[in-house]
């Protein structure tokens, strides 16, 4: 399905369609009812039976990082669809026309009920607040998918294998109007929409996602709003290059590959997750009305957005007053997605840290970051390619943002003119205290971190150690250590809100990228020991991990790649020293990664549940790059021209590279028998700008109709990519659990090892329902059921459940092994 044209208002939600329809039907299993939980020293999930659950699902989606309405803005659409020029400010007829069907009088009540629910926003209320700007009046309501569209794409991931969706959810979607205003209409469209995915008896796991802060540093995440509280201006980031944002590139300039993934790194970004997580230490002049600090400031609001959701998924239930979705259909929720220390910890400022290693483009240091957004002339900033082995130098040159003049005639700055600020402090309801940095000057500066005068570096370790203090000597402070100080505590306090409406929830624990877990086992304050008991109890570690190498170059040799994470633990000296050669050794190399991410959490958070929430691939890898997604550049994406491409453009098939580096992954995960959700499943992904996003491409699902694998396919299959290799058999529910799965795609062979403990088994096959193990097999490798398969068992008696693709395993009342294996192999023609 694509995207409601740009020319139509948002329609009022629809009554929800029954599962049962014709077209799309899917029998709603029993165990939509079960409430999964986390046992201490277990790896699998366990349902009220005690079956153990090896969880298979996917993101939805990525369609969720940008609006819908009252037009799509997909990062390839610029103009004033993605951020109103300042010469065009809004009147009350833009605004009204920008709400689609919400009026002002419905905002109006909306923040009303707000600021009487959030204790966060009292400040706020009491100041005068103009008209939201057309920039706020957004919605993502139809994220990830129009209600009445619902039925058919959640029955073709059921029809696909999958039990679990990792539901994406944006700061931005719950509060872009402005600090404490919520969309209602949001809150209320994802309730209706979790009772969809609830129809096809799926787990969710609700994702609080971001990606390099916001959409308009480039990424997704948090609303614009936040920029102008740290004093920052979005129009400036390209000419200033605090950020590359693909909306905001010129006509005819290139998007550089995954070049989104450097904004972690440039002023706007990491200014504002040092901000979000350390502004207490290294933003101290940073206050609010009321003395709060804007780490404080930024956090509560985040929270009380995320709090909003919780509470109304928690309101959900029915006339007696049990919950609908709670435990039901939503399992918990994830910490942050990919969270970043920003520039917290960097002891020197004046050249790349090594942790920067994801270089494309224009690689300013930190502090030639800094120069640059006070619109000073920066000279030998280095640039990057991507390359076979990765990043490599590919010169320098010199960026002027002073040859982009403001109306006012000023030096184009990142930091919002005192004019602009004040405007808008007024248009938010934002009250700074009187020491608040000046506006029109690096915050930074201000903070004594560099002379913008001198040009220079005032204070080399700011970011590692705070600010200057009385002690005699820098070396007598203490380095800032970012996950156990910074990033923890606020994950303690993502799960008390969660826990305090949802008690039983599931906490999925989402370290930052390449970043081991922190290490609760060994804790010896009480007060510390205390808080992370309540974290680690029902908790499922959730970290990501790809195939990098392949992920940055859409290319894969089968005889080279690069172990990042061996690099990132020390265990290589350097990038070289990291390279991994052989057909074996790179086949191999996933699954490698995968065990050593399952082994550093048994240590570090005991034995529990190891949840890989983002893995996948390109499905570009491999093309040559005039059939790659995002190479259509910016003076092309006119919606004339979008059309016209989506058209006449025929989807291409998976190419070699693609299905080989797929299969490193997927085996590697089968081997592992790690819990997993695919990135994503995109409802809009089309040839010519895959997910809408950066340039990705890595939907399972492709939007042209004209996409079909295999003719005589199911219906169901049709705009599926790669169906042959994600969609495998595995042990959805197992009596006792798995001890080793595999599958060969090729000669369509599928086994699976369990174990059982001898009194366990004796006590559980007195129950026959106790004793069914659940194997989803199908019918895309396995059509026609058991007349096309040979089923071998080490004991006990199987079924067949034709609609469902699911083979029922019972355990032999009258065996007492240990252990049980099941063999299913298609029958030769």
């Amino acid at each position: 399905m694509t995207d409601t044209p740009a020319t139509q208002p948002r329609p009022s939600p629809p009554p929800l369609v029954s599962a049962t329809d014709p077209q799309t039907s899917v029998s709603t299993p029993v165990e939509a009812k079960a409430r999964l939980r986390v046992e201490p020293n277990d790896i699998f999930l366990r349902d009220a039976i005690n079956r153990a659950w090896l969880m298979r699902g996917v993101n939805l989606s990525g369609c969720c990082k940008f609006p819908k309405y009252p037009v799509p803005v997909p990062s390839h659409v610029g103009g004033d669809a993605f951020l109103k020029r300042r010469n065009q400010r809004d009147d009350s007829t833009t605004i009204e026309a920008s709400t689609g069907n919400r009026n002002k009088d419905d905002i109006g009540q909306h923040e009303q009920r707000n600021e009487s629910d959030n204790p966060t926003t009292t400040t706020e209320a009491a100041a005068v607040r103009a008209e939201p700007t057309a920039d706020d009046l957004i919605s993502f309501v139809g994220r990830p998918f129009e209600l009445e569209e619902a039925d058919e794409h959640l029955a073709r991931l059921r029809h696909w294998g999958f039990r679990m969706i990792r539901w994406v959810v944006t700061w931005e979607a719950v509060e872009h109007q402005g600090p404490g205003r919520y969309d209602e209409d949001f809150l209320d469209y994802t309730v209706k929409a979790l009772l969809k995915a609830k129809e096809y008896g799926f787990k969710v796991m609700i994702d609080f996602h971001q990606d390099v802060w916001s959409r308009f540093s480039g990424g997704s995440g948090a609303p614009l709003w936040t920029f102008y509280a740290a004093g920052l201006d979005p129009h400036n980031f390209a000419a200033t290059g605090a950020a590359v944002v693909h909306n905001t590139l010129q006509d005819n300039e290139p998007l550089l590959r995954m070049v989104w993934l450097t904004n972690y790194y440039k002023l706007a970004c990491a200014s504002m997750f040092t901000l979000f997580y350390a502004g207490k230490i290294l933003a101290p002049k940073c206050m609010f009305d009321q003395g709060v600090n804007i780490q404080d400031y930024l956090q509560s609001h985040f929270l009380g957005a995320i709090q909003a959701l919780v509470d109304r998924i928690h309101e959900c239930k029915d006339a007696e007053g049990a919950p609908l979705l709670e435990d039901h259909v939503v399992l918990g929720y994830d910490s942050w997605n990919e969270p970043s220390n920003g520039w917290i910890g960097l002891g020197r400022l004046d050249m790349l840290p090594d942790q920067h290693d994801m270089r494309q483009g224009d690689m300013p240091t930190p502090l030639q970051s800094l120069m640059l957004g006070e619109g000073l002339v920066v000279e030998d900033v280095a640039t990057y390619k991507l390359e076979l082995v990765g990043p490599v130098k590919s010169g320098s040159r010199t960026i002027n943002p002073s040859a982009h003049l403001s109306s006012h005639g000023r030096p184009t700055k990142a930091w919002l003119s005192p004019e602009l600020r004040d405007e808008l402090d007024r248009q938010y309801g934002i009250r700074r205290d009187p020491g608040f940095p000046k506006a029109g000057e690096c915050l930074w500066a201000q903070h004594g971190v560099w002379s913008i005068k001198e040009r220079k570096i005032l204070q080399q370790d700011y970011f590692a150690r705070g600010p200057e203090s009385s002690l005699p000597t820098a070396q007598q402070r203490d380095l800032i250590q970012w996950v156990p100080d910074h990033w923890l505590p606020f994950a303690r306090r993502v799960t008390e809100i969660v826990r305090k409406v949802h008690p039983t929830a599931i906490l999925f624990l989402e370290p930052p990228v390449y970043v081991p877990p922190p290490d609760l086992t060994h804790l010896t304050s009480k007060s510390d020991k205390a808080s992370d008991d309540e974290l680690i109890t029902n908790m499922v570690y959730a970290p990501h991990h790809y195939d990098d190498l392949v992920l940055l170059t859409k290319r894969y040799l089968g005889w080279i790649n690069i172990d990042l994470l061996g690099l990132s633990r020390g265990r290589h000296k350097n990038l070289f020293r990291s390279i991994v050669l052989g057909k074996k050794a790179t086949e191999t190399l996933f699954g490698k990664q995968i065990g050593e991410i399952q082994k550093e959490c048994y240590e570090r958070l005991g034995k529990r549940p190891v949840l890989i929430g983002e893995t996948g691939l390109h499905f570009d890898v491999g093309l040559d790059k005039a059939r790659q997604a995002g190479s259509i550049k910016r003076n092309d994406s006119t919606s004339t021209n979008i059309s016209k491409v989506t058209q006449t453009t025929p989807p291409a098939a998976t190419s070699k590279q693609f299905q080989q580096a797929f299969d490193n992954i997927l085996n590697g995960l089968d081997k592992t028998m790690a819990h997993y959700t695919l990135w994503n499943y995109t409802i809009g992904n089309d040839a010519s700008f895959g997910d809408g996003w950066n340039g990705e491409n890595l939907s399972l699902y492709c939007s042209n109709s004209a996409y079909v694998e295999r003719k005589d396919g199911h219906k169901l299959d049709r705009g599926g990519r790669a169906i042959e290799q994600f969609c495998r058999p595995y042990p959805i529910a197992t009596v006792g659990q798995p001890t080793e799965i595999s599958f060969d795609r090729h000669k369509k062979v599928f086994k699976l090892r369990t174990k059982f403990g001898i009194e366990e088994y004796q006590a559980a096959v007195k129950d026959t329902d106790a004793a069914m193990t659940e194997v989803y097999v199908p019918a895309y490798h396995f059509p026609g059921g058991p007349k096309n398969f040979a089923v071998t068992l080490s004991d006990g008696l199987w079924e067949w459940k034709t609609e469902q693709q699911i083979l029922l395993w019972v355990y032999s009342k009258n065996s007492d092994i240990p252990d049980h294996w099941i063999e299913i192999r298609k029958r030769r023609r």
